[in-house]
């Protein structure tokens, strides 16, 4: 099977950025109408299996596809971890979980979706499971704010960089240890985001910059489309 080269807004782009924006209206503002209640607690186990499950089988699937590889594939991107995180607090909802995921998916995961890494996808079906379960942790994200009022404050900001750095820390031991490039913190992605600047480990920094910037923007966002919390 030929390897699967991926082309930015190429139609395999575009038509996965339409589904996820027809999934988002659809179950964000008519779930209701489908069946699903707002509080509705099987539809949220389901999803965090739906999330997990995601993740596992494309693992399943590269292992059998001869494509999986233990300095790659383990869950220890931002937005892998994420996925756990979130699928963990949809049914527990834990603020400090939320204001990580919050950052890590909106800043991270919408960075990902709109500008995919290529080297990522040895075959077609692994660009798919990267928008999906990238999807899934934003939607996540979406569900927790708009069905049950979490919010993502400003005073909140420090205490993510400041644990977001310190996974940074641990994942850059494994990257010894396994001569890996996991949160690209050896290697700058094959990305055409504008926010990766400058080579190693200039990127690095820069990135943490424009994510702060970001996830201000989208607190300011949040606040404007949502009733926003007093500070």
């Amino acid at each position: 099977m030929p390897p699967y080269i991926f082309k930015l807004f190429s139609f395999d782009h575009i038509i996965s950025l339409i589904a996820i924006i027809f999934l988002f209206i659809t179950f964000l503002r008519y779930n209701e109408k489908i069946g699903i209640m707002n509080d509705s607690k099987t539809f949220l186990i389901t999803l965090s299996v739906l999330m997990i499950f995601l993740d596992l089988s494309e693992d399943i699937v590269r292992v059998f596809t001869g494509h999986y590889s233990i300095i790659k594939d383990l869950p220890l991107q931002l937005c892998s971890i994420g996925v756990y995180l979130a699928a963990y607090n949809l049914i527990y909802r834990n603020q400090k979980i939320f204001n990580l995921i919050f950052y890590w998916g909106f800043v991270g995961a919408t960075n990902a979706i709109l500008t995919p890494d290529g080297d990522l996808f040895e075959l077609r079906i692994f660009f798919f499971y990267s928008q999906a379960y990238h999807a899934a942790l934003i939607f996540a994200i979406l569900w927790m704010m708009i069905k049950y009022d979490m919010r993502m404050e400003y005073k909140s900001i420090f205490q993510v960089v400041l644990y977001t750095n310190a996974i940074v820390g641990i994942i850059t031991f494994i990257n010894i240890v396994l001569d890996s490039n996991y949160m690209f913190l050896r290697q700058i992605p094959n990305s055409v985001s504008p926010f990766l600047m400058g080579e190693w480990p200039v990127y690095i920094l820069m990135v943490q910059v424009f994510s702060v910037i970001l996830v201000v923007l989208f607190i300011r966002l949040q606040d404007f489309f949502m009733k926003p919390i007093k500070y």
